[in-house]
């Protein structure tokens, strides 16, 4: 059997991120500008909204990760997931973003509610969930699985650019509908691409697993017999689980607040909104490239000394822009410096997801890949609900009013302040967590036992 993806399918697996980033990035980004000056929420009240959400939403990964495990179709278990998702996709990302002008104040609130967590803690969930969970599916190969990664953020990238800098051209010119129904179709079409071009090699393998209750082996193509219950236990037995959702919570708490206040930060404290798409650009740009030679750097570093020396970079591009006064030059150098210690949160943090799917293998002798990657999708949606969380509360602390021209220096100042000194903090928890996460020593050792544990099991 052929293990190794090609080219063909390595493409269509990295541009499934662009779908799911054409969805989640431009809610991130302005759904908050949205509610606060277009539909005229409170910013406070969405701050709740979107924390309370995507707390759910972090319950429902756990669930859905364990119904991908228990899915078994001729197309494998995490691909249906994301053709079934991939049209709710957009249609979701169109409803968020038509809240009717009709309805009373508290309407509006209970149907940013509604929609947002139908989104975020339903139709989300299993796509991104499923797309995570595919990649350890593709190959076995912690190579194949890192060049993946790199090329996939690499797309992942290039949507975020093109959303920042067209998204509010596209409301200017179609409204804030218009916009979300062009960036939902193109999203659809992609996701539908990733599930065509893609498949699964590891999964019948997988499911010839030893069952703990009663020491048979299962048959191949038949589903192993473990309950939802063991499964959750043997998921407590890997260690490395706990640290990467902790991890994955760090860094989307972060990029959260990076994406949320970024338009604020552009058009309320260096004075122009047009500088959107460039302090974007700054921070994306070094990532796109980085992204593509960071397999060469792991070959250097290793992948746990590379995030080590990411979170660095980081904290040091924000106290950079935490210290200077607020110019473009202090802005673009801190958002370069941040973007080239992202490289290895990117690419990097994904690979090591599917090492601790292979070092729970290894550990319990059961394989659950859908449950694992719960981390991440789970660490996401927790990390990006109080990222949007502290960006509401962040300015409605700051007294920030959505119907002035211009805001007070003093909620210029709060501005500036949460959107470079809480990540600080947040990188610093990050690479407490992470001294705790090294993997890379124990990889040969997991590599070289799975490999012939599959052999005897194909025997």
């Amino acid at each position: 059997m052929n293990n190794r993806p090609t080219l063909t399918e390595k493409i269509a697996f990295a541009i499934g991120d662009g779908g799911c980033n054409l969805v989640w990035t431009t809610i991130g980004s302005f759904l908050t500008l949205y509610y606060t000056d277009n539909v005229g929420i409170a910013a406070a009240a969405i701050g709740t909204i979107m924390l309370l959400s995507r707390l759910l939403d972090g319950l429902s990964d756990l669930v859905m990760g364990s119904i991908i495990d228990r899915t078994h179709t001729k197309w494998g278990k995490a691909r249906p997931w994301i053709l079934w998702t991939a049209i709710p996709m957009g249609l979701g990302l169109i409803f968020i973003f038509s809240v009717p002008s009709s309805l009373s104040y508290s309407g509006k609130v209970a149907y940013a509610a509604i929609s947002y967590t139908i989104v975020a803690a339903v139709i989300y969930t299993a796509c991104n969930l499923s797309y995570n969970t595919l990649l350890a599916l593709i190959s076995p190969e912690p190579k194949d699985r890192v060049m993946m990664s790199s090329i996939r953020f690499f797309f992942t990238m290039a949507t975020v650019l093109f959303i920042n800098y067209n998204a509010q051209k596209l409301v200017t010119r179609f409204g804030w509908t218009g916009m979300s129904v062009i960036f939902g179709v193109i999203a659809a079409i992609i996701l539908i691409i990733t599930f065509a071009f893609t498949k699964e090699r590891n999964n019948k393998e997988l499911n010839e697993m030893v069952n703990k209750d009663n020491g048979k082996v299962a048959e191949k193509n038949d589903q192993p017999t473990i309950s939802v219950k063991e499964s959750f236990k043997l998921l407590g037995k890997n260690k490395y689980f706990i640290f990467v959702t902790l991890i994955f919570v760090v860094n989307y708490t972060a990029l959260g607040i990076n994406n949320g206040l970024r338009i604020y930060y552009a058009r309320d404290v260096l004075g122009s909104v047009t500088l959107m798409g460039t302090l974007t650009l700054c921070f994306i740009l070094p990532k796109m490239i980085g992204n593509l030679i960071y397999p060469y750097i792991v070959k250097i570093l290793g992948n746990w000394k590379s995030m080590i020396l990411g979170y660095i970079l980081e904290m040091v591009g924000l106290i950079l822009m935490a210290v200077m006064p607020a110019t473009t030059t202090a802005a673009f150098t801190g958002l370069v410096l941040l973007g080239i210690g992202g490289i290895p949160h990117n690419a990097g943090l994904f690979a090591l997801v599917a090492d601790v799917v292979d070092y729970g293998e290894y550990k319990t002798g059961v394989r659950l890949d859908g449950l694992t990657n719960s981390a991440t999708s789970f660490g996401m949606k927790v990390g990006a609900g109080l990222g949007s969380g502290i960006v509401g509360w962040g300015l409605a602390f700051a007294s920030y009013d959505g119907k002035l021209t211009a805001q007070t220096a003093a909620t210029v100042a709060s501005i500036k302040n949460i959107y470079t000194v809480v990540p600080v903090i947040l990188f610093a928890i990050g690479v407490i967590v992470l001294l705790f996460c090294n993997l890379d020593k124990k990889a040969p050792e997991i590599e070289k036992a799975l490999a012939e544990k599959r052999t005897i099991h194909r025997s």
